[in-house]
């Protein structure tokens, strides 16, 4: 009777993780992303990428299913090559330096403020979407901040196109990234304190 009634807890403990892991769903993010063909800049960039941006892994818990999705390698890749097609050069950096170092001239700081998502059933499309808020810092050399950046980037995939909710996220994330990616190129140069710090900076090599 006590053996029968063990087998039982046994048997439904076993069934409730099974259950769990079937509505777990992990997606790590692969992106390529394109070079942007633009002008590029004679300045050396600081790229301030810390851990929890470049190990970054959006958990969301709700209604018995746990969704993760892992874009933290994809992301560094992204800001990375989008600075490098703009300036000379791009160092990265897990922190700001406290004192300047040569022959940095403008340091980019960059954090993940907040990552949304929407899946089909919560809305009355099909469709699976992604909201990611990117905060970019940008300070010169000395360390002053010229401009605080705010990016709100946008993802979205059809689900008929797809044949696992895994492979929609994944697509609509790299929409997202994509998305900021373009923002960055499309609009740091219409950004006035930066367009100042350019043209202070053309001003001080003609002096030289």
């Amino acid at each position: 009777m006590i053996t029968t009634f063990k087998k039982k807890i046994f048997a439904s403990i076993i069934v409730s993780q099974l259950f769990l892991i079937g509505c777990s769903t992990h997606v790590v993010v692969i992106s390529e992303h394109p070079i942007a063909l633009i002008k590029v800049l004679p300045y050396k960039i600081g790229l301030v990428l810390d851990n929890s941006f470049t190990d970054y892994s959006f958990i969301r818990e709700k209604d018995e299913e746990k969704i993760t999705i892992s874009l933290g390698k994809s992301q560094s890749e992204l800001f990375n090559q989008t600075f490098n097609s703009m300036f000379q050069g791009v160092s990265e950096f897990t922190v700001k330096p406290v004192s300047p170092i040569k022959p940095i001239d403008l340091y980019i700081s960059v954090v993940v403020e907040d990552l949304q998502l929407s899946l089909p059933r919560e809305t009355s499309v099909n469709v699976f979407e992604i909201w990611i808020k990117y905060k970019l810092e940008i300070f010169d050399s000395k360390g002053s901040s010229i401009y605080e950046w705010i990016i709100s980037s946008y993802g979205r995939t059809q689900t008929r196109f797809l044949g696992s909710q895994e492979k929609a996220l994944h697509q609509a994330t790299n929409a997202a990234l994509r998305d900021a990616g373009v923002q960055i190129v499309t609009d740091f140069y219409e950004i006035p304190e930066i367009l100042n710090w350019i043209n202070i900076k053309k001003a001080l090599k003609n002096e030289s």
